[in-house]
């Protein structure tokens, strides 16, 4: 099965707790057990905290995180996921990457709150887009893409041609949790397939899987 609904001790937001590619995926350390995503999967915290989604943010080329992530914690992930995969700090006062940036192997998407785009860049390997989402500076919070297709925030629908051409792959807008628009919280995917917060109902999950290249 390419999808997976999942609840992390109560916890429908499992966008929160996690991030995939089509190389990897990075999981809190009480994430149960998934063969949704189709790629090896490392379970860690950072921080002290379970919020993997929230402060890191990812592609098959690198894996960025903010500046506060110890040089432990690095090393650790890189023995994880192997020297192929660059890992960066983002030296910038925003730290809730995971919210403020959305990106797949094409491009990458970035809120203008944040100033350093030199190391996104580096990292991901992809062209860098800054600019908002239906209006939110949240672009990470708003639009999950993979290089199949992408979900983005329901006021995004007049954008959909400008991210589409952005992303390099089509796209919808959609709700996830049972109208929660702010996508990303509840949502992790890579083209292999997704997992998704338990409270989604099966009206978004049809759309996610046809967002996301899945129909």
């Amino acid at each position: 099965m390419h999808v997976q609904q999942v609840s992390v001790r109560g916890e429908d937001f499992i966008g929160l707790l996690g991030t995939a590619t089509d190389a990897y995926a990075v999981l809190s350390s009480n994430f149960p057990e998934t063969e949704a995503l189709g790629v090896p999967i490392v379970k860690t915290r950072l921080y002290g905290t379970n919020l993997i989604g929230l402060f890191c943010v990812g592609n098959s080329n690198g894996l960025l995180l903010p500046y506060f992530i110890s040089d432990d914690e690095i090393e650790e992930l890189k023995k994880s996921l192997g020297e192929e995969i660059e890992i960066g700090r983002l030296m910038d006062k925003c730290t809730a990457i995971g919210n403020l940036i959305a990106c797949n192997d094409h491009a990458a998407i970035v809120s203008p709150l944040i100033s350093e785009t030199k190391t996104i860049k580096k990292v991901l390997g992809v062209k860098v887009v800054q600019r908002r989402i239906s209006g939110h500076d949240e672009v990470g919070a708003c639009c999950v893409a993979t290089n199949r297709g992408f979900l983005v925030h329901p006021d995004a629908e007049d954008e959909l041609k400008k991210i589409s051409k952005i992303f390099k792959v089509n796209g919808l807008v959609g709700s996830v949790n049972f109208g929660f628009p702010f996508v990303k919280s509840g949502l992790i995917a890579n083209s292999n397939g997704y997992l998704a917060g338990s409270r989604t109902t099966g009206i978004e999950l049809g759309r996610i899987d046809e967002a996301l290249g899945f129909l």
